[in-house]
């Protein structure tokens, strides 16, 4: 069997070292508070009424320091030039007009790892997670805005957002004019995978640890590329069924009925990127007899 270690790595220059740790580093989608069965998985309850997959899980894994910080004192050092654990001062300067608060909220945890330089901050809540859990006020898009700011990635939303009829009166939509530009999240897509099998892919960052992604409609190679590895994966795993794969064109569809259907601007729609979210799950959840509630 061939040798697929280099041990010769620590010989390397000081500066290559660092740009192939630098080249490790994982670029992740920052959920900004917690996903939630239900918002998720809306339409999509399987047969005997049971979630298709937990959720929470993903954003837990996604935010674990990288796999680099935890190999060398070299590579943590390249690790923290750009990220680190969430702060608890991380909201000192939170204007009032961007508070919001709900019991999705994202907690302040001391395992939360943010990249200023890769990361992009993601809104799982929507109007429709008010009826459920209630109690929520402020304005959620102005903290996703306020947010966004701290890192470097186009800040995502899911596309219930533009069902206006449920939204809150109070909330503030002249902040999608603040930012030049915005995913908007279309469907979500479980891959059931472990970190090895996905990093062999390098579609979840090159050793697996960016569990969350974000692919335009528009890239429809990557998109489907994702969707065949979620497919093989699951018929791998699960009854053999495979998933439910979701036209992309469609999708593209449903975003433009929904603008004209409640009268978006155009100063506001051209903002706006149909996308498709694939999430990394490593729980074997998708797996014959497998017992969610056991998760």
């Amino acid at each position: 069997m061939a040798e697929k270690s280099f041990h010769l790595f620590p010989r390397l220059p000081t500066e290559l070292r660092l740009q192939i740790w630098r080249l490790c580093l994982p670029c992740r989608v920052w959920d900004t508070d917690w996903p939630t069965d239900d918002g998720t998985f809306f339409d999509e309850l399987k047969a005997d009424r049971s979630y298709p997959c937990r959720v929470t899980p993903t954003a837990i894994l996604n935010g674990l320091p990288p796999v680099i910080a935890r190999v060398c004192q070299e590579s943590r050092n390249v690790a923290k030039e750009s990220g680190g654990i969430l702060k608890s001062d991380t909201y000192k300067d939170l204007p009032d007009d961007a508070v919001f608060v709900s019991t999705t909220t994202f907690r302040i945890d001391e395992n939360f790892w943010v990249d200023t330089k890769r990361d992009s901050a993601h809104l799982n809540w929507t109007p429709y997670y008010e009826s459920i859990y209630q109690n929520c006020f402020g304005s959620a898009l102005a903290s996703l805005a306020w947010e966004s700011r701290l890192v470097v990635g186009r800040p995502s939303i899911m596309c219930d957002w533009f069902e206006m009829t449920v939204n809150k009166k109070e909330e503030r939509f002249d902040v999608f004019e603040q930012i030049p530009s915005w995913w908007v999240i279309m469907h979500v897509v479980f891959i059931h995978a472990s970190f090895r099998e996905a990093a062999h892919t390098g579609f979840f960052g090159l050793l697996g640890d960016a569990s969350v992604q974000i692919v335009s409609l528009s890239d429809e190679e990557k998109a489907n590329a994702l969707y065949d590895f979620a497919d093989e994966c699951d018929r791998k795993a699960s009854s053999g069924e495979g998933i439910q794969r979701v036209s992309l064109q469609s999708l593209m569809q449903e975003l433009k009925d929904r603008f004209m259907r409640h009268r978006i601007s155009e100063n506001i729609s051209s903002r706006m990127h149909p996308a498709i979210m694939f999430r990394l799950c490593t729980s074997k959840c998708n797996s014959l007899n497998e017992d969610l509630s056991s998760q």
